[in-house]
């Protein structure tokens, strides 16, 4: 099929495949969006975390990702072998029905791992943490470096973790000391890791999400500290958050959302999409030969019966035309009665087409007349042919 393409929208069409083309080809950004996810490799993703417990700090330990909410957790069971659970995320505030179940699981022995730069008012009145955020003008610009380390002298580094970028400005300002135990703290000495200790178990609260992250277990020795924070924690079956994310209410499953996750689907998706209009636009009309106006067949059946009809009536064959219509007649009695016309049958065709047997034995005897004779009159067949028009209209 030819194309027709208008010659102004060559520079139309030029452009827009040179700009899919640099948008293909030209480096991507660097997505910094905060996920927390245990699957992302950007930045601010946890799959290196994932990877560092299942294959080096927990190797031997079932990794359980739990994607419902607190209040969906399974029954507390006191068979059941106590477990890690890690919250990590930039805001926890589960409310106060869940708070209750986060408490029922720590004093059961469970350990419980949260690293979040917002703690919820009803959680932190609850365990009697409370955050701090400082915000100054000169973190609009470049920040300095910031470090942490632990107060532990087995697992204090020297040279401490470096963070020179992703680092918030939130510590832990506000407690009962007599509730909780702090682990580790900045260069400046604000505290940033803390244990808070609830029946068998314990709170691991960091107020430093973003040291768990892809970005900084990369730097320096940083995953060193990460270690040492999950060195705490007792040889138990792993159990990941993945409900309590920062972009949990913008998650979908659709297949549309997963193509637009990914930037080479999406480029893929968006060219597709740019072919189907340019089809729709230059082809919408689709150029055809007109299709010609066929007359339909005309039915000759009535003429052939009357070029036949003229035919024997100049021919004055009348005793051919007899002998057919009796044909017929006999035909009929078959088809319809179920019983050949004869001499012997005239009783029982007269009972099955209900026409008197006087009628029939006339008939039948000017049918015997003419099959023995050598001609007949025009009368003769006209009479004849009323007769089988009667047995054709009157039976039943």
């Amino acid at each position: 099929m030819k194309i027709n393409i208008p010659k102004n929208a060559l520079p139309v069409i030029g452009i827009l495949i040179i700009l899919i083309l640099m948008d293909l080809f030209a480096p991507q950004p660097i997505d910094w969006t905060r996920n927390f996810n245990e699957d992302d490799k950007r930045p601010f993703g946890c799959f290196l975390l994932r990877e560092l417990i299942e294959q080096e700090l927990f190797p031997e330990q079932e990794f359980e990702i739990s994607r419902d909410a607190i209040f969906n957790y399974p029954v507390l069971d006191s068979l059941a072998p106590n477990k890690n659970y890690i919250f990590v995320t930039d805001d926890f505030s589960p409310q106060a029905w869940e708070i209750k179940l986060l408490l029922d699981l720590v004093q059961n022995g469970n350990q419980i791992v949260i690293a979040t730069s917002n703690l919820g008012k009803v959680f932190s009145d609850t365990i009697h943490v409370q955050f701090d955020t400082e915000f100054k003008f000169t973190d609009l610009g470049a920040k300095e470096v910031q470090f942490q380390n632990f107060e532990n002298p087995n697992l204090k580094d020297k040279n401490n973790s470096k963070y020179p970028k992703a680092f918030d400005n939130t510590t832990i300002n506000k407690f009962y000391k007599d509730s909780l135990i702090v682990l580790g703290r900045d260069n400046k000495k604000r505290i940033q890791l803390v244990k808070v200790p609830y029946g068998k178990g314990n709170f691991f609260i960091s107020s430093q999400p973003l040291a768990f992250t892809n970005f900084n277990i990369v730097q320096n020795k940083n995953a060193d500290y990460i270690a040492g924070i999950f060195s705490y924690l007792p040889p138990n079956p792993i159990v990941w958050d993945e409900y309590y994310k920062p972009l949990r209410a913008f998650r979908s499953t659709s297949p549309i959302a997963f193509l637009l996750s990914s930037p080479p689907l999406k480029m893929a998706y968006y060219l597709l999409l740019a072919c189907l209009i340019l089809v729709l636009i230059f082809q919408g009309k689709r150029k055809q030969k007109m299709i010609p106006i066929l007359k339909p067949i005309p039915n000759t059946t009535l003429e052939f019966i009357k070029t036949m009809g003229r035919l024997y009536y100049n021919r004055k064959n009348h005793k051919d035309i007899a002998l057919k219509k009796i044909k017929y007649l006999k035909e009929f009695c078959k088809t319809r009665y179920h019983i050949d016309l004869t001499t012997d049958t005239l009783n029982e065709v007269s009972k099955r087409s209900g026409i008197s047997l006087k009628t029939l034995e006339i008939l039948f005897k000017q049918v015997n007349q003419i099959s023995n004779s050598n001609n007949i009159s025009n009368e003769e067949l006209e009479d004849l042919n009323a007769k089988v028009e009667y047995i054709y209209k009157s039976g039943k």
